[in-house]
């Protein structure tokens, strides 16, 4: 019900403004008894008011509309389209301008000193998303880039440490994911990492008698390409030397008729399959024509009319 009203308003706002000069009729709301004059069919059509429409005001006739309701605007979705547009617009516009003055602030890079940053952590992220796997930390660090562990120590901290100490690669990896965020799983590794360095560094037992334990750790052999194998120079003249001397063999051998041509031994096996091809053919053609009437029915021949 509400547009079909604001339809007539306009329209009639609309009348009212083409023709301001026509007499007013009189604002009845219903036509009077006594009126026996034929009314118009249409009375909203160009050049005639309605009287059952009421005209705005003086004041608004002559005033600008506010075009947020006029009807023309586009949709929440094509808002949205444009404001993405206005976004991408605005990175291109950084990039275009802004990023190319950051090279005046370029430096080298230098590499991270392992034995001054010990430690390296890992952390696992989903883009935002939630999922139990994102709160796990990993560190991973080795004994020998710490400065203040002497070797008695290290090899302490490597028993302390049990199965998470690799003897192959020499690392000591440990993670945790008991809390809910990173930063505590982090701050549980870091402490957990001091309580082992103080106890490494503790004199009162050393663990000498205790052996290193590394059966958690499978190794697995790597074949090594033999040294005997190798082409040194002296290798590589008596393979020479053997090779001219096969040659020169060959050579004789060919000369005396002593080796077999391969490519000759084909070709006569070529030509005796040939051979043994078209003997049946010609041993067919050879035989007699059979008597009767089912020899010249195999031959192909009429019957001779006597």
């Amino acid at each position: 019900m509400a547009t079909p009203f604001k339809r007539i308003c306009r329209q009639a706002s609309y009348l009212s403004r083409a023709q301001p000069s026509l007499p007013q009729r009189s604002q009845q709301p219903f036509r009077s008894i006594t009126n026996t004059a034929p009314q118009s069919a249409n009375p909203t059509h160009a050049g005639e008011e309605s009287q059952f429409l009421t005209p705005f005001p003086e004041s608004s006739r002559d005033a600008t509309r506010d075009p947020m309701y006029e009807e023309d605007d586009i949709s929440s979705l094509g808002h949205s389209e444009l404001e993405q547009h206005r976004e991408l617009r605005d990175m291109v516009r950084i990039a275009a301008w802004e990023m190319p003055l950051l090279t005046s602030l370029h430096q080298p890079f230098t590499p991270p000193d392992r034995k001054a940053l010990p430690l390296r952590w890992r952390y696992t992220t989903y883009m935002g998303e939630h999922h139990p796997a994102s709160r796990k930390v990993v560190v991973e660090f080795q004994p020998a880039h710490i400065p203040s562990l002497t070797p008695a120590q290290r090899t302490k901290l490597c028993k302390l440490a049990g199965p998470r100490y690799n003897p192959t690669t020499g690392t000591i990896k440990m993670n945790c994911e008991s809390f809910e965020t990173q930063a505590q799983n982090k701050r549980f590794l870091g402490d957990t990492i001091h309580k082992l360095l103080a106890e490494a560094q503790d004199s009162t037992d050393t663990f000498a008698d205790v052996p290193l334990d590394t059966r958690h750790v499978k190794r697995t052999p790597k074949p090594r390409f033999p040294r005997e194998w190798l082409l040194t120079a002296s290798r590589k003249a008596e393979l020479e030397r053997l090779r001219r001397h096969n040659l020169v063999e060959e050579g004789r051998k060919v000369e005396q008729q002593l080796l077999v041509s391969g490519v000759g031994a084909i070709e006569q096996q070529r030509a005796i399959d040939a051979k043994r091809a078209e003997e049946p053919v010609m041993a067919e053609a050879r035989q007699p024509v059979g008597r009767g009437k089912m020899g010249r029915k195999e031959m192909g021949q009429q019957r001779v009319q006597r």
